[in-house]
């Protein structure tokens, strides 16, 4: 039998419309559940499908990100994907943050795809950005596909602020949709963040006809 290396995507099938959906990282073969119970677009149940962005955002962490032994946060994490592969990677801890009705998702697909040893290593909790929270100081911070919010781009920044230290660094990924999703940048800079986009190369080859962006966000010494 001819083995064929694993792709992202079919162009005979929409996968956001299946149940689960398979991914291959490396070693990792990862399950995730999702669901349509109810209308998903970008202002309805986003995190109930895995997005491009997601998976981009997750096979960057897996491929380029230095997680060993690092406390890692995701925002909006949804589905928990980039999140998973994340601790897949060595993370020391991941908290994988989003609004309360996704959860309980977000926590069977953990739980489905890391052993009952190692799930203490994944925190799964609410975290509404610009509102106190103990959360952090945390080394590495993942948010995908949130960017287009951009009246919650203030709210992000606030929450960025607190849980990053010094020498912490975040990865945002968005798609230009023409939501003013650039603003946060710019915001971000003027908040005390310095923001760099990351060369497409570091992307799948798979997307490199599609207007994805990839920054890094520190903080300014």
């Amino acid at each position: 039998m001819e083995l064929t290396k694993w792709q992202f995507r079919n162009p005979y099938h929409d996968q956001r419309q299946d149940a689960e959906r398979t991914f291959v990282f490396g070693p990792y073969v990862l399950k995730i559940k999702q669901q349509h119970w109810d209308k998903v677009d970008l202002h309805h149940n986003t995190g109930y499908v895995v997005w491009d962005g997601a998976y981009l955002l997750a096979k960057f962490v897996f491929e380029r990100v230095e997680v060993q032994g690092k406390r890692c946060l995701e925002l909006g994490a949804g589905n928990g994907l980039v999140s998973i592969v994340a601790h897949c990677r060595g993370a020391k801890n991941v908290v994988a943050t989003d609004m309360p009705e996704y959860l309980e998702f977000m926590r069977c697909n953990i739980a489905e795809n890391v052993t009952p040893e190692q799930l203490p290593s994944i925190d799964v909790c609410e975290l509404l950005w610009g509102t106190p929270t103990d959360i952090g100081p945390v080394d590495i911070v993942f948010g995908s596909e949130i960017l287009y919010l951009s009246d919650q781009h203030a709210a992000l920044i606030s929450t960025l602020k607190q849980v990053m230290h010094s020498q912490s660094v975040a990865y945002f990924i968005y798609k230009e949709r023409r939501l003013n999703e650039q603003q946060f940048a710019q915001l971000a800079s003027n908040s005390g963040f310095t923001v760099r986009e990351i060369p497409k190369a570091a992307l799948d080859a798979e997307f490199a006809d599609e207007p994805y962006h990839l920054l890094k966000v520190t903080k300014q010494k």
